[in-house]
C-alpha cells in the first residue's frame, strides 16, 4: 500500500484524520494531531477497543461523536480496524466510495498497510497485549461519548450483546408511597430509551433492553421494536396501576439496562441521573432516585 493513498484520503474535504489498529496493537494515528492531543487519542483508542470487545462479531460498522467530531469505525478482515475522524455533519457526498477504496487497499496487503501507517504515524507499536494491559491499569473506563454507535449490519435479528440477565431480584424496593401508573412507567422507559439512542443508536439500545430484561412473565408483555421504542402488549388504560412487585421488576430491568450501556459509555449511570431523567422519572425507574 502506497502512503500517497492515505495522504490523498486525508486531503478530502471534512476528513480530519485516520487510524489503523491491528488486533490489540497500539493504533497508528495519522493527521489528527491538530484536533486531538495525546490524552484524547489514548482515550479514543481505549473506547474503540471497549466497543469492539463488547459487541457481536457480526457488527462491522459504528459511528460515534467524540470531542465535537464524527468517528467512523470499520472492522475489516484479519483483525484490522480502520478509524476515520471527520468534521461533524460530513457533507462530502462521495465519502462512502472513497472510504470503500481505502478499505480495499488496506486489505490487499495487511502487512504493507500496517507498515505504511506505522511510517506515517512516526511511532512504533508496543507488543499487542502490553499496550492494552497498560491502558487498563491507567484507566478502567473510556471517556468516549458515543452519540450514534450504529451497526451497519447485521439487522436486529442478530444475537444482541452477551446477556447478563438477573434471574431473581437483586435489590428490594419498598412499596410505592403513591400509586404508580403503568402509563407513566412506559413514558419514562421510552424517555430513557430515546436518550440512550443518542449515544448508542437504536439497534444497540434495543438489543440492550432485550438482553437485560429479567425473566419475569409480566415483563414479557413489553415489546421493543427496531427503533428501541417500548410498547406494552397487555391491557392498559390511563388508570392502570402496577403492583409493588411489578414496579420492582421494572427498576431491576432499568438497572440491568444501564449497566449494559455503561460497558460502552463511560459514567453512563451518572449521565442518566444528571441529564436523562427528571425527578419524577428517577422516582419511577431508579431504586435509589437520589443524585
Amino acid at each position: 500500500m502506497k502512503r500517497e493513498v492515505v495522504q490523498d484520503f486525508l486531503n478530502l474535504p471534512g476528513i480530519m484524520g485516520v487510524a489503523l489498529m491491528h488486533r490489540r496493537s497500539r493504533p497508528y494515528f495519522c493527521g489528527v494531531d491538530q484536533v486531538l492531543n495525546f490524552q484524547q487519542k489514548e482515550a479514543l483508542a481505549q473506547g474503540i477497543q471497549q466497543v469492539i470487545e463488547t459487541t457481536p462479531v457480526g457488527f462491522h460498522f459504528f459511528e460515534f461523536q467524540f470531542n465535537g467530531h464524527q468517528v467512523y469505525i470499520y472492522k475489516l478482515g484479519q483483525g484490522i480496524v480502520l478509524l476515520v475522524l471527520t468534521v461533524d455533519n460530513l457533507g462530502y457526498t462521495g465519502y462512502s466510495k472513497v472510504v470503500d477504496r481505502l478499505k480495499a487497499e488496506l486489505q490487499e496487503n495487511i502487512t504493507d498497510a500496517i507498515a505504511t501507517f506505522r511510517l506515517l504515524a512516526g511511532s512504533t507499536a508496543l507488543p499487542e497485549e502490553n499496550y492494552w494491559k497498560q491502558q487498563s491499569e491507567s484507566s478502567h473506563a473510556s471517556p468516549v461519548q458515543a452519540s450514534s454507535a450504529q451497526a451497519a449490519q447485521p439487522p436486529l435479528s442478530q444475537p444482541p450483546l452477551s446477556p447478563t440477565q438477573p434471574k431473581t431480584p437483586v435489590a428490594k424496593v419498598a412499596a410505592p408511597a403513591t400509586p404508580v401508573f403503568l402509563r407513566d412507567l412506559l413514558l419514562a422507559l421510552n424517555h430513557l430509551s430515546h436518550f440512550t439512542k443518542q449515544y448508542l443508536g437504536a439497534s444497540v439500545a434495543a438489543g440492550n433492553w432485550k438482553s437485560s430484561r429479567p425473566e419475569a412473565e409480566w415483563l414479557n408483555q413489553f415489546q421493543i421494536d427496531r427503533t428501541a421504542q417500548i410498547g406494552f402488549m397487555g391491557q392498559m388504560d390511563g388508570q392502570t396501576l402496577v403492583s409493588a412487585e411489578q414496579h420492582e421488576w421494572i427498576q431491576i430491568w432499568v438497572a440491568g439496562f444501564i449497566d449494559r450501556c455503561s460497558k460502552v459509555i463511560r459514567n453512563f449511570p451518572k449521565t442518566v441521573r444528571q441529564k436523562a431523567l427528571n425527578p419524577q422519572q428517577k422516582m419511577l425507574l431508579l431504586p435509589d432516585p437520589a443524585d
